[in-house]
């Protein structure tokens, strides 16, 4: 894959998988509510190329009231998709008050589903303020900046979040704000880690 980067824009061109499609069908979804979102974990790592399977596509949206939630959830379920771990429009909204997530997945099904979350911390909000806008085949996505994802992905610390943040470092570590990725380190306490993997 070739990419073209400036000005927060990355773009590029790759034969989308089945799984692609429906992250940017899901998304189109959003964006018709006026929510704001941003991508995150494993998907980013997956849509640049790295092989791997995933069972669920995070995803932070702003905080909404319950008339903009309802719009959307109705949005989503009249599309084909219904809560997994949700028996109701209410209920699915106060777990997103609660801090806990919403799974949606199409019907009929479970995997692969969308994690949403409302954004809560820091770098979430940072994430959503200022996104990595991604340009494939045409298609416009929006994620949480790449010096925000390898941190935040040392700081998961399993094997395959290692695997997945270097793989992200190895094709974009040449343009990568360097400061914010520190300062994200340090926000996400994982200073030495970054080091010790030579995310650096």
């Amino acid at each position: 894959m070739k990419f073209k980067y400036g000005n927060g824009i990355l773009k590029f061109d790759k034969e989308l998988s089945e799984l692609d499609k429906q992250v940017i069908k899901f998304i189109k979804l959003i964006k018709k509510s006026g929510t704001r979102y941003v991508l995150v974990s494993g998907y980013v790592a997956i849509l640049f190329g790295r092989s791997r399977t995933t069972e669920d596509i995070d995803l932070f949206i702003n905080k909404i009231d319950y008339g903009t939630f309802q719009k959307l959830f109705n949005r989503m379920v009249d599309d084909g998709y219904w809560a997994v771990d949700s028996d109701s429009l209410d209920d699915a909204f106060s777990r997103l008050q609660e801090g806990l997530s919403i799974r949606m997945a199409k019907n009929d099904t479970v995997i692969p589903n969308f994690e949403i979350k409302f954004a809560k911390k820091t770098t979430d909000f940072i994430s959503l303020d200022r996104p990595l806008k991604v340009i494939v085949n045409n298609n416009e996505l929006l994620m949480s900046p790449l010096e925000i994802q390898i941190p935040f992905k040392v700081w998961l610390g399993s094997e395959k979040d290692i695997e997945d943040a270097a793989h992200l470092y190895e094709l974009f570590g040449k343009l990568l704000d360097k400061k914010l990725m520190a300062d994200m380190s340090k926000r996400l306490k994982v200073e030495r880690k970054m080091v010790k993997y030579g995310f650096k």
